[in-house]
């Protein structure tokens, strides 16, 4: 009898075991469909999302488009910057100048881009609404701020040393050509969509 009831209790283990491992194999399987179930619920959500707000993937791809043209005018206008510049290090004969002298050319240097920029903005803003007009006042300002600061780290490096000055203005200089360039190409886009 005992024999009849252990084999009757490993037939039911065997088959609880057998189910078990079923519904997980089930579930295993059920797996990459829920996946893929996800998936399209998502892009039906982002195709909901762009209906809803009047968007298809040509007005992306001219966004898109539009960008990558702003971006390439904007390295367009630095490459143009960097080559008008009569760059300090670029002197003719720098064997025979001072740490004083080179630091001063780099100064004379960053002056002369910071009155290029401040023109090109000065431009911008007579271009723009008032509302605008703060904020890139604002934006100006913080990114003053900025370049100082970021100035003073790169050169923070030589602090105490005589290069220090000569660093600091390269570096001022540098973000100055990078932010005149911005402006130039949103002044560019301006003057092209016909603002006043």
């Amino acid at each position: 009898m005992n024999e009849i009831i252990e084999k009757v209790g490993f037939v039911l283990l065997g088959t609880l075991v057998s189910a078990i491992a079923y519904l997980i194999k089930r579930k295993i399987e059920l797996k990459p469909e829920l996946e893929i179930l996800d998936k399209h619920q998502k892009v039906l959500d982002i195709h909901k999302k762009m209906s809803d707000q009047d968007l298809n993937i040509a007005g992306l791809n001219t966004f898109a488009s539009m960008l990558t043209e702003k971006s390439n005018a904007v390295q367009s206008h630095v490459l143009d910057l960097n080559s008008r510049s009569v760059s300090h290090i670029q002197v003719t004969s720098t064997d025979h100048l001072t740490q004083t002298e080179m630091n001063q050319m780099a100064s004379d240097s960053y002056n002369r881009s910071l009155s290029k920029m401040n023109e090109i903005y000065s431009q911008l803003m007579n271009k723009l609404d008032n509302d605008h007009t703060e904020a890139y006042g604002s934006a100006q300002s913080k990114w003053i701020e900025y370049i100082e600061a970021h100035a003073r780290s790169v050169a923070n490096m030589y602090k105490g040393g005589s290069i220090y000055p000569l660093i600091y203005y390269s570096e001022l200089e540098t973000l100055v050509f990078e932010r005149t360039a911005r402006l130039q190409s949103e002044l560019d886009e301006l003057e092209n969509i016909g603002h006043p």
